[in-house]
């Protein structure tokens, strides 16, 4: 609205000193300063209007993992093969929380508050018995 009202403002003022700029009419050259004027104004009001937005990411309850059973069998594997390891130690798994605060700028729209949750832990995996040269592949969710 108030782009409106500074529009039309600017230009009756512009109309009324009269003459004009490299062919631009003054009544033109107002016109455009008060809409520009009129549209900061409104971004302004309805910015501070909007209330500040919060979002959170999904958060974990609980973990579940492979553990560890006693007297499951060792594999004794030759060549190439894909098996499922047994965990033998874990520790518990660490939250951490990132959370960012972005907008309320030159519009003064509303602040968004994004909070994200990751989470880390330690475990030592079993895979079969004897040496092995080497992991050709962690597969994890299928």
């Amino acid at each position: 609205m108030a782009t409106l009202v500074l529009g039309l403002a600017g230009q009756a003022i512009g109309a009324s000193i009269g003459g004009g700029i490299l062919g631009i009419s003054a009544a033109t050259i107002g016109g455009a300063i008060g809409t520009m004027a009129g549209s900061v104004v409104d971004s302004w009001i309805v910015g501070s209007l909007q209330p500040d937005q919060r979002y959170e990411g999904a958060r974990l309850d609980s973990l579940r993992v492979t553990s560890a059973t006693e007297g499951t069998t060792i594999p004794r594997v030759f060549g190439r093969m894909r098996l499922g390891g047994n965990i033998i130690w874990a520790t518990d798994f660490t939250e951490h929380v990132t959370t960012t605060t972005q907008g309320g700028g030159k519009g003064g729209g509303p602040k968004v508050t994004t909070t994200e949750y990751s989470y880390t832990a330690s475990f030592a995996v079993a895979l079969c018995e004897g040496p092995i040269t080497g992991i050709g592949r962690i597969w994890a969710d299928g």
